[in-house]
């Protein structure tokens, strides 16, 4: 099967694109009637609807007979036109990465895009149910979503409740299937829960639980559903701020985080993707689609080879022209205009945009999408001709990407080619860093542990049901034995000359190397993570900020369940209890469990970094409507912009020196994290 990486990339969810305004409101019955329709084109994907009022709707609905129902003819035109040619069937593993697939994925999005009134919408997502593949259903289906005015509010089902295959090991998946068909057969409610086991066969495994938790992929599968590289924000009528730059940030901050594991586990950091060099990092993803194919696996000491979609030479031209703009300072367009890289504010958005190869990069056919042709080439590589029709593999997908050791080592070579760029911008001055007339004081950083828990979700959808009242019946479970750590709380004393709003930002980085080396802080300034970033009042004199680890600005909270969730919104419907639409819960937000990477048994020192500068506002809305969470890793989303001028990752984001660096209003304090087991964390007394 031949694939052609598609210039995209797609990200998200927990709920939709960051909406400003009031947090909460209380939701209608519309609203609940249509949160509740949304919830059901869900249910079991990889089999038929089991809804008799959806059945009905697609199978009388004619798409071509409502073309007046949709914005734009041609795009009901060409849907069809690919329709009656024959898409891709149903049960076939669905990749963003082929461009068949991807360009077909479109035309359905396309379509549910264009939708005239939610009505009609719903009516398409009813027909396309049954009628097109489950995986490209899903995605143009979830994309749709989050960009429509209409469904923004949607919240999406747990990721790996919809679709577990590409989130729970194919063993765990097998021992669910043999246990529901054994006692299917019967009336009683069948409730089993199976544990997710790590198994280290490698150092590499040792941070496995990191890669592999389904928080952290439902993130990255958000982030590109939200952000699809295809999407063309003209074409659209979308405008998303510092797109590119938030690109690279997001990615940056996963692999400084994968870093801080790394450290914990003393490992030291990876080695960047090199052509010239085999892959020495082998990896077995243990994963199965729903039609029964394996996602190849890659053998250690592999080479990278030309494959059919492109040689190894043209992702070196493609690189070069991306590092010849840095040098030259700038990059062109198909119309030779420029694009000033160091004298335009948009230089890091340019960069980025290009290095991904976005729909509105400045020339996406000349500096191409290293970001995914990488993808392509290592994860065709035990395959490169498609001789041997293998399915895509772990890189090939946003649910499963983290989870390869590759990926980080592509996004190395990635990081160095954006570090030469930044290494050339001007180093921040005092007078850029400083704050006149505001001081920390001190920082106060409560206890740090973290453990490994349970936690358990549905593989439900995994089973198949042969009449809807089953349902209720298959409860089965995967356990996952995942990190967390105990709730912290950090006091900030500020001083300021007079009452002022402020913006602080908090970073948790390394102090010594994986050999206990301290490092100098321009070496381990990569390795600084995000940890917080709010905008405060502070009073004339002396103001204590108090933070809990909860109100973290990157983090969103953990997925509901689909069977609590469906409940819920029934239970509203119904009038027994009441739903409200919270827009300060955002689907696309850093798992708040893996806010702190494991640190050891007898502790761990870190570096607790924070700085307050002024607040400069770049929105019309007020101070409140920045309040809610994930805009950090997951942008602000459509007609926004940050709120603040300053790049994203200052003031790490340029070279040090020690001599002119540190100010008054910025605060280093050590800190030590402790890895304990469950029971000695919550039997722990402050």
């Amino acid at each position: 099967m031949k694939t052609v990486l598609v210039l995209v990339l797609t990200v998200v969810a927990f709920v939709a694109i960051p909406v400003l305004g009031d947090s909460k409101k209380l939701a209608d019955k519309d609203f609940l009637q249509k949160q509740l329709d949304y919830i059901k084109l869900f249910h079991r994907l990889q089999q038929h609807n089991l809804f008799q009022d959806q059945i009905d709707i697609g199978d009388h609905y004619d798409i071509e007979a409502n073309i007046a129902h949709y914005k734009y003819p041609h795009v009901v035109k060409n849907f069809i036109s690919y329709y009656k040619k024959g898409m891709l069937p149903r049960g076939e593993p669905f990749s963003v990465y082929y461009e068949k697939h991807i360009e077909q994925a479109i035309k359905l999005f396309e379509l549910l895009f264009a939708a005239n009134d939610y009505d009609t919408f719903y009516k398409t997502a009813c027909w396309a149910r049954d009628r097109v593949n489950e995986g490209m259903f899903m995605y143009a289906l979830t994309v749709a979503a989050f960009h429509r005015e209409d469904t923004k509010d949607f919240v999406l089902p747990s990721p790996y409740e919809v679709n577990p295959y590409l989130f729970v090991e194919d063993d765990v998946i097998q021992q669910a299937y043999k246990y529901w068909t054994k006692e299917s057969g019967t009336d009683k409610h069948v409730e089993h829960v199976i544990p997710v086991n790590f198994t280290a066969r490698s150092q590499e495994d040792l941070v496995a639980y990191f890669r592999e938790d389904v928080d952290l992929n439902a993130f990255n599968m958000y982030f590109r559903y939200i952000y699809p590289t295809w999407f063309n924000t003209t074409l659209y009528g979308k405008t998303f701020d510092r797109r590119g730059e938030q690109f690279y940030y997001t990615y940056h901050q996963i692999y400084a985080r994968y870093f801080l594991e790394r450290l914990s586990n003393s490992l030291p950091d990876v080695k960047p993707f090199q052509y010239s060099k085999p892959l020495k990092t082998g990896y077995n993803p243990h994963l199965r689609y729903q039609n029964g194919e394996e996602m190849p696996a890659r053998p250690s000491n592999m080479y990278p080879t030309n494959i059919d979609l492109f040689y190894v030479s043209d992702i070196k031209n493609y690189e070069s022209r991306v590092e010849k703009a840095i040098d030259f300072g700038y990059a062109f367009d198909e119309h030779r205009t420029p694009y000033s890289l160091y004298h335009d504010q948009h230089g890091m958005d340019y960069l980025g945009q290009m290095i991904e190869g976005t729909s509105n990069s400045p020339y996406q056919y000349f500096y191409g999408s290293i970001f995914h042709f990488y993808r392509l080439l290592v994860g065709h590589v035990v395959d490169p001709y498609h001789k041997n029709g293998l399915a895509p593999s772990a890189l090939e997908h946003h649910q499963t990407a983290l989870r390869d050791p590759a990926f980080y080592q592509l996004w190395k070579r990635i990081d160095h080619i954006v570090q030469k760029y930044k290494n050339r911008l001007p180093r921040y001055t005092y007078d850029e860093l400083s704050f006149p007339g505001v001081k920390i004081e001190n920082v106060d950083v409560g206890k740090l542990y973290t453990y490994f828990e349970h936690f358990e979700h549905s593989l439900g959808n995994a089973m198949y049901l042969g009449k809807l009242e089953d349902v209720l019946k298959a409860n089965i479970r995967a356990r996952h034995y995942r990190l967390n750590h105990k709730p912290f709380t950090y006091n900030i004393e500020v001083s300021s000359d007079k009452a002022q709003d402020v913006y602080v930002r908090i970073f948790l980085g390394p102090k010594y190397d994986s050999l206990g080396h301290e490092c100098e802080l321009d070496e381990r300034r990569h390795y600084f993570v995000e940890m917080d970033r709010f905008v405060h009042k502070v009073e004339a004199g002396k103001t204590v900020i108090e933070r809990k680890s909860h109100d973290s600005s990157i983090i969103s909270d953990s997925h509901d369940s689909y069977r609590n969730l469906f409940k819920k919104v029934s239970d509203a419907l119904e009038g027994k209890d009441q739903y409200y639409i919270d827009n300060s819960h955002k689907y696309c937000g850093y798992p708040e469990n893996l806010l702190l990477p494991k640190g050891k048994k007898g502790g761990q020192t870190f570096t607790f970094y924070v700085i307050v500068t002024p607040y400069v506002k770049q929105d019309e809305h007020d101070l409140e409507s920045y309040h809610y969470k994930a805009f950090s890793y997951c942008g602000v989303g459509h007609g926004r912009k940050y709120p603040d001028d300053k790049p994203l990752g200052f003031p790490f984001d340029r070279k040090i020196h020690d001599y002119d660096f540190y100010t008054p209003n910025m605060y280093f304090k050590d800190v030590v994290i402790f890895h304990k087991k469950y029971d000695e964390v919550h039997n722990e007394t402050n």
